[in-house]
């Protein structure tokens, strides 16, 4: 997992590799180039440019990657070139320092020329249903391939008789013709997330132990109680008591998710002395999206569905290599933020060819304006894969190329720096 590390850290290993003279491989759209780095205060960095690919040089404002390496790992900063003359640069003080690197590609900041555009399935259907916090894709044919050509009932039996030595209570709730009414039906219409009761004596988790966020803790459920709870009771906290009285000792409320609504739930009860575990949440909820995918597969949705014109959003491209992509969108750009993990098509479009391919999100993030999508390209061919490097690297495609690889190069630079940006 990539790593920042401490301001601390970041000043010791950047002199620790000026003093050792250890080189450094700078990144740009330019070129790429190999330095050292020779003076460091507050605010810059001065560097020695030992070669360039190709002799070419930086230019000034450029903004610039770079890495090296230091016991053992490869280290990256984002900076901008502030000022040149000929092999020295004076360059930002890199504000943050990254470690245990993993990508293949260097990531080229706001490609020049290239344009991405896609349109989320489903963005444009009404349906009379809740809507949650987050879109989820239905795209992942490795996922619903196997449930193909069961029919429902068959797969709803299937389900059954699987847990039913496992749950006391068993049950699917469509929301239909009803609407959540009880308070753990609106927990799990408002959040999209599973509702976990592994005992009704101990209450929610305090921490969610998937990345992407799959369950509701104990902090989610006390932002849906009366602002005055702490005076007249937690409403949750009388529920628990209540089913405990009822013999039930534990429970799992897992949503139907079709896109951005929630169209129903899963829930299971249990009067054992064994609670639910953590892998009966992943069976719940691949069997929730399953059901989901075969609700579309038989029609259930056709005839409530509301059409308007397909929404094209076109984000902002931070920056891309042939492996994915950074994406920017104004956060009143999609109605739901698109949940980690989802895919969905993407067109990237340069002045002289396009392509389409499927993207998933591998994380998200927002800032005050925005959200932030990191994508990695799941189907592109080699061939859009060839044409995009060439596009972004702007040199023919070459497995060896300097220019594309973050870590640990088995290359070395072809031609020393000139100013002329002239081979020697």
């Amino acid at each position: 997992m990539i790593q920042e590390v401490s301001p601390i850290e970041r000043e010791f290993l950047i002199r620790s590799i000026l003093q050792a003279e250890k080189p450094v491989r700078f990144h740009g759209v330019s070129t790429t180039g190999t330095g050292l780095i020779t003076t460091m205060d507050r605010n810059r960095i001065s560097v020695r440019l030992i070669e360039t690919f190709d002799g070419l040089p930086f230019t000034l404002f450029e903004r610039l990657t770079g890495y090296f390496d230091c016991n053992g790992r490869t280290y990256a900063f984002d900076t901008t070139v502030r000022e040149l003359k000929q092999a020295q640069l004076s360059l930002d003080c890199p504000e943050r320092l990254l470690k245990s690197l993993q990508r293949k590609y260097v990531r080229i900041k706001s490609p020049k020329s290239i344009s991405v555009g896609f349109a989320l399935a489903n963005e444009d259907i009404k349906l009379d249903y809740p809507i949650c916090p987050e879109y989820v894709s239905f795209e992942d044919e490795r996922m619903f391939s196997p449930s193909r050509g069961i029919k429902l009932p068959e797969f709803i039996a299937d389900f059954k008789e699987k847990v039913k030595d496992k749950a006391t209570l068993n049950t699917i709730v469509m929301f239909r013709t009803q609407k959540p009414t009880s308070f753990e039906e609106q927990l799990l219409s408002k959040t999209g997330k599973v509702l976990y009761i592994p005992s009704t004596l101990s209450g929610l988790p305090k921490n969610d132990p998937y990345p992407e966020g799959r369950i509701i803790t104990e902090y989610i459920e006390e932002s849906f109680e009366a602002p005055d709870y702490f005076v007249s009771g937690s409403r949750f906290e009388k529920l628990l008591v209540e089913k405990n009285q009822a013999g039930i000792s534990s429970e799992i409320w897992c949503p139907i998710l079709y896109y951005q609504y929630v169209v129903g739930y899963v829930y299971l009860a249990n009067n054992q002395e064994v609670p639910f575990d953590i892998s009966m949440i992943d069976f719940v909820w691949d069997f929730s999206r399953l059901l989901a995918f075969q609700l579309k597969q038989t029609g259930y949705f056709q005839h409530e569905t509301q059409r308007n014109d397909a929404v094209i959003h076109s984000p902002r491209v931070v920056d891309m290599s042939p492996g994915g992509m950074l994406l920017s969108m104004p956060k009143n750009e999609i109605r739901t933020p698109v949940k980690e993990g989802s895919i969905f098509n993407v067109t990237v479009s340069s002045p002289d060819a396009s392509f389409t391919c499927n993207a998933k999100v591998l994380r998200r993030y927002e800032d005050k304006n925005s959200f932030m999508y990191g994508l990695t390209f799941i189907n592109l061919s080699p061939e859009d894969v060839m044409n995009l490097y060439e596009r972004l690297y702007r040199h023919p495609y070459s497995p060896d190329d300097p220019r594309a690889h973050e870590i640990k190069p088995s290359f070395s630079l072809k031609a020393p720096f000139s100013s002329q940006g002239n081979k020697k």
